[in-house]
């Protein structure tokens, strides 16, 4: 299993990412590729973000979230 540190995933420029209040909210997507794991039981919200210019809603997660999810389906 890849560690999971949140500041090289703020780092990363693959992980589409937005910020609301002080929490950074995930693609989903985009983290299971980077982690290379089956994320579906994480839960997730719909926020939008803007990607390459064009913005949608996307399933996203909090760092907790996935951190969460990962520890209780692995």
């Amino acid at each position: 299993m890849k560690p999971l540190n949140e500041k090289l995933i703020l780092k990363d420029a693959t992980i589409n990412k937005v910020q609301f209040d002080t929490e950074w909210f995930y693609k989903l997507e985009d983290i299971a590729f980077y982690l290379k794991e089956d994320l579906s039981q994480v839960d997730f919200i719909f926020l939008p973000f803007t990607i390459d210019g064009e913005e949608e809603f996307v399933k996203c997660s909090s760092f907790e979230d996935i951190y969460r999810g990962r520890i209780e389906f692995t």
